[in-house]
Parts: structure tokens; sequence; C-alpha cells
């Protein structure tokens, strides 16, 4: 994991959104020719790893990756922590903004049935795992800012995929997606920080 971050970094901004726009379609189609690996997986997670303990620990960890609890973190650190965070929250809310937009326009192409035939509309639909893509782009955010937080961020949004699978609400696919997506529209957000202080310094002038 650490060998594919840095292999990242070297690589151009540019090209990163590029690579992950490619990858993650190539990986959608992928996967509808191999739905049977997709499902399989999703059946061992799903089936196999039932208990109350589990069921606690991933309803837990849904609870805290919700839209309304990371949102709620982000204006918590917002407005009580110190200038270099307050600056650092309001990227990773853009961020987090950006993967929401970006997360209900791919469903409402997709509009991929969930697993367990919830009756939901084509913008709640599958595809991609809206969760995961709003944690990872917030992670990916934070980790680029505070790295000694980025250990333990990732391995939380492991844990949040893993949740929507085991919870019945996305296929491994939807989970994949969506964090190879938030990170790069973390990616993104980060190569675009100084444009974003022009527009937020502009706004507070007026």
């Amino acid at each position: 994991m650490k060998l594919l971050f840095e292999t990242l970094s070297r690589i151009q901004p540019n090209s990163k959104i590029a690579i992950y726009s490619v990858l993650i379609i190539s990986f959608y189609f992928t996967l509808l020719n191999a739905d049977n690996i997709d499902q399989s997986l999703y059946n061992t997670i799903r089936n196999n790893w039932q208990s109350r303990r589990m069921d606690n620990l991933m309803g837990g960890v849904e609870y805290i990756s919700s839209p309304v609890s990371l949102a709620l973190g982000n204006l918590a650190v917002f407005y009580f922590g110190s200038e270099k965070e307050h600056n650092v929250a309001k990227l990773a809310i853009t961020s987090w903004a950006g993967a929401s937009v970006t997360g209900i326009i791919l469903k409402g192409i997709f509009n991929r049935q969930r697993p367990e035939n919830q009756q939901t509309s084509r913008w709640n639909s599958s595809f991609p795992s809206g969760h995961t893509l709003s944690y990872f782009s917030l992670a990916t955010v934070y980790s680029a800012k505070y790295h000694k937080l980025a250990i333990p961020l990732y391995g939380f949004g492991v844990m949040v995929g893993l949740s929507r699978i085991y919870l019945g609400e996305h296929y491994p696919s939807d989970v994949f997606a969506g964090a190879v997506l938030g990170i790069g529209i973390g990616y993104l957000t980060l190569r675009l920080e100084k444009n974003f202080q022009k527009l937020w310094k502009c706004g507070n002038e007026k």
C-alpha cells in the first residue's frame, strides 16, 4: 500500500485524474463480465461473517461514516479548530461536496440495483458506494495535511467499505469504485487548493 501511494505521488496530478477515471470505469465494466466473482465475495462477507458482535461493530461504523456524521465532524473542526485546522476543514468539506455530487451523478447514470433488491431511486442506487466515496474524499485531504493520521484514517476506510457489504447495501465493486473515486477527488481538491483559497478570499471580502 505504501509503495502504491509513493508511485501515485510521482505521477503528474492531471495524469492522476485521467488514470483514476479510466480505472474506475474499466473496473466497473470488467466486473459486469465477472459478476460471479462480485456476487461470491458479497455472499461471503454478507452471510458467512454474521454475528452479534459484527452487527454492533458494522452498525457503529455505518453511523460514524454517515453523511450527517461526516458533515458534523468537519463543521466541528471548522468552527472550533486552530487556523490551520479551520483551513483544512474547508478543503475537506469542498472535497466531500464534490464527492457527493459526483456520486449522485454516477448513481443516476449506472442505476445499478442494490444487492438485496432494496427499492431505491436511481439517484440512490448501488454504484458507487456513497458512504465509501464521501469518506475517502475526506480521508485523503486529512491524510495529506496530517501524515500521522494516514494509517488510521485509511484503516477505518477499509472498515467503512466492509460495513457497506456486510449490511447488504453494496457489492464489493461498488465499494472499491467509491474508494478509488474518493481518493481521486481528494487528490484533485488538494491540487486545486490555491484556486479554492482565492475563491474563499474573494467571498470573505464581499
